[in-house]
């Protein structure tokens, strides 16, 4: 494995989601709002802070989401290096071609005879 995909795993490993610092923010500011707001909601408005870790569960989501899909494509890339996918003078694509149509080509005819007893049948019945 190359240096390159070193330096890539770390810094994977330490990125967090683009959204991750929004929801932090707004724990922050639940948090501060709720205990402000005690003394004039006798107390229940500490049953928001209950949000906090709902919150929480919803970063961390985000960032193993986010660090999973950046391993991925490192591990992809690693892959392709190792099958040699990114020299293709090592391994030209092959491609068929056949000079044969692919179905067979039959005209239609439109000049088929409807069948005169089908046109009596009655579907109501």
């Amino acid at each position: 494995m190359s240096i390159q995909f070193v330096e890539e795993f770390d810094n994977a490993s330490k990125k967090t989601a683009p959204g991750s610092k929004g929801i932090a923010f707004i724990n922050i500011l639940i948090v501060i709002s709720c205990i402000i707001a005690v003394p004039f909601t006798f107390g229940t408005s500490l049953f928001g802070l209950l949000a906090v870790p709902i919150y929480a569960a919803l970063q961390s989501i985000a960032n193993e989401t986010y660090r999973t899909r950046l391993f991925t494509e490192i591990q992809t890339q690693i892959i392709a290096e190792k099958e040699g996918l990114f020299n293709p003078r090592n391994n030209p694509i092959r491609r068929r071609f056949r000079s044969a149509p692919v179905y067979d080509e039959e005209p239609i005819e439109d000049t088929d005879d409807i069948d005169e007893d089908n046109l009596d049948d009655d579907f109501d019945k």
